[in-house]
């Protein structure tokens, strides 16, 4: 059985057409979990006007925030399988059945998809495109880009979530949060390359209407020290050198996404951390890099003599921005010759690609052009 998990805070527009799309699903086996997060509009009337047996309805009285309803959801939940919904997100019909189908190893602890972005009046205008990403890359992929998944659209096998809960002080990225703590464990997830996860954006859901503060809050938690030098390409890195690298590649990572006062202030403590010349010199690239003066970075990194991974990866990515692809080329595949399974150079080298001209397999967008 697969329990569905939907708080509810004054959706009354959009919360028949969301419930619908949960109960009309090709797989029947399901438990609508609706908890109304103290609504004060005519949601109540409309989770009531469904005589579905599947549907259990808890109320809050007063708005604790959807990171509590999440949990209460949680708490309720009977199902081998749990997602979460949108009250005003809508799942394709066959969506549970295709995400369930593709449970077929045991280590699969979630299955996602890609989603289409609607807007309040129901026009489509952007796609939201995921992916696999292994469990060693997900902190990686958390400081560079983001939520590596979007919760909505992720099937969770019930294993993969006992002992994990929503953080209730978080009022931006709960749902990040809980994603993240899911996808450090033991579980490796598996993408289906469609969009059977519809996500309105509207006006009310905006995160762009939120502080910075609240925005970051997620992201504060999650640069612990103990985080930081969990990065993959810092491993078999010795003392303190493994933490100043940690620090310099996740301040970089966030000061180029919108976190800029997280990533200088993580630049800001790794100061202490300089010691050496060569510490000097890795300092002064990342530093470069930051503040995109490439020929100051690639001075410094190229006075570094015997560079490890992750000098040549970095030194190769300021090669990138300065549009020299030869020698970027030839700095990501020293990198990966330093260390196979460093990932960073991979991606780089794909950036490569894309920047000197993208082939896309599926050609069908084309004949709408």
């Amino acid at each position: 059985m697969i329990s569905v998990i939907l708080p509810v805070f004054n959706a009354g527009d959009y919360l028949k057409d969301s419930i619908e799309s949960i109960l009309n699903q090709t797989e029947k086996d399901i438990e609508l979990i609706v908890v109304n997060d103290g609504s004060t509009d005519n949601s109540e009337e409309v989770i009531l006007s469904f005589g579905d047996e599947r549907i259990r309805y808890v109320k809050f009285e007063e708005n604790k925030g959807v990171a509590a309803a999440f949990n209460e959801g949680l708490k309720l939940a009977n199902g081998d399988f749990i997602t979460f919904h949108g009250a005003d997100d809508l799942s394709l019909p066959h969506r549970f059945e295709r995400l369930l189908a593709e449970f077929c190893c045991e280590n699969i602890g979630y299955v996602h998809s890609d989603m289409l972005l609607i807007t309040d009046h129901d026009i489509p205008f952007s796609y939201w495109q995921a992916g696999n990403i292994s469990p060693d890359d997900i902190y990686s992929f958390f400081l560079n880009v983001g939520t590596p998944f979007n919760n909505g659209s992720i099937l969770f096998r019930r294993e993969a979530v006992e002992g994990i809960h929503f953080n209730e002080t978080i009022k931006v990225g709960s749902d990040t949060d809980f994603v993240l703590k899911v996808a450090k464990g033991k579980w490796r997830s598996f993408h289906v390359p469609e969009p059977l996860y519809i996500y309105r954006r509207h006006q009310s859901n905006l995160t762009k209407q939120r502080s910075y503060d609240e925005l970051a809050g997620h992201i504060r938690i999650n640069i612990k020290e103990e985080d930081l030098i969990s990065l993959p390409e810092v491993q078999g890195i010795k003392g303190e050198k493994r933490l100043l690298k940690a620090k310099l590649i996740a301040g970089l990572a966030l000061a180029r996404r919108w976190m800029r006062r997280e990533g200088f202030l993580l630049f800001y403590e790794a100061i202490p951390l300089v010691k050496t010349e060569r510490d000097r010199h890795f300092f002064e690239g990342m530093k470069g890099l930051v503040e995109k003066n490439y020929k100051h970075a690639v001075h410094h990194f190229q006075q570094i003599t015997d560079r490890d991974h992750i000098e040549e990866n970095y030194l190769g990515e300021a090669f990138l921005h300065m549009k020299n692809y030869k020698e970027a080329y030839r700095r990501f595949w020293k990198a990966l010759q330093l260390s196979p399974n460093y990932h960073s150079p991979v991606k780089n080298l794909k950036i490569i690609g894309i920047l000197r001209g993208f082939n896309l397999i599926d050609k069908h967008a084309d004949h709408f052009k």
